[in-house]
């Protein structure tokens, strides 16, 4: 079935996005492959079997590309962890979801994810490139409802209330993110189950609420 939005966009708006998403298809393996100052427009268009004039029609330069590449992987990411948020459930489960997702969605674009920040210096030329054009506000609003999930795990008594949720909220990001480091320092291949299910013990048995302590 047809998504609304797709069947709002006319023919040649379809064809358009489409042939966006195999330029930057084809650019992502090439970054992955020979960097972003390795990978040319020429190589790119070859890739993509676009002229290289049609290239240029549909992006300006590499780094508006590369923005393209960036914003697609977090709109999928944004569009994961929604899902997860919206549907029902006990916050304890969405919080292990949560911490699944993001390390599963690195690790399926682990070899770009090393061009972006060994190269591009990653969070930081998100918010310093004009390129990128990201919906702050969606950003923040997506982290604020994670953080909803961790404070209603204080509510009901599973996680402690003696930290803040802002606080446990960075925790969590914490530990994912030293997950990812790690895995763009090796090149070895990983268990990426194993390694959330273990991210999730860490942070979660550290937070687990404890009779004991003065909550």
């Amino acid at each position: 079935m047809m998504h609304t939005e797709d069947s709002q966009m006319s023919r040649k708006e379809r064809e358009e996005e489409f042939r966006r998403n195999l330029v930057l298809d084809a650019a992502e393996e090439l970054f992955s492959q020979k960097g972003f100052d390795g990978a040319t427009v020429a190589d790119i268009a070859q890739a993509s079997e676009l002229a290289k004039g049609s290239v240029y029609q549909l992006f300006q330069s590499k780094e508006e590309i590369i923005a393209g590449i960036i914003r697609r992987k977090m709109d999928r990411m944004r569009s994961r962890l929604d899902d997860i948020l919206s549907k029902p459930g006990q916050p304890m489960e969405k919080i292990r979801q949560v911490i699944t997702t993001k390390l599963d969605i690195v690790w399926e674009s682990r070899e770009f994810a090393r061009i972006f920040f060994h190269e591009l210096r990653g969070f930081h030329w998100c918010i310093e490139s004009p390129l990128m054009q990201i919906d702050h506000e969606e950003i923040v609003d997506l982290f604020k409802r994670v953080e909803n999930v961790i404070k209603e795990a204080q509510r009901i008594g599973e996680i402690r209330s003696d930290i803040s949720s802002a606080t446990l909220m960075a925790a969590m990001d914490g530990f994912s993110n030293g997950i990812i480091f790690s895995w763009l320092m090796n090149p070895e291949e990983v268990d990426v189950q194993k390694a959330a299910t273990e991210v999730q013990e860490l942070f979660l048995n550290g937070a687990k609420a404890d009779e004991r302590r003065p909550g």
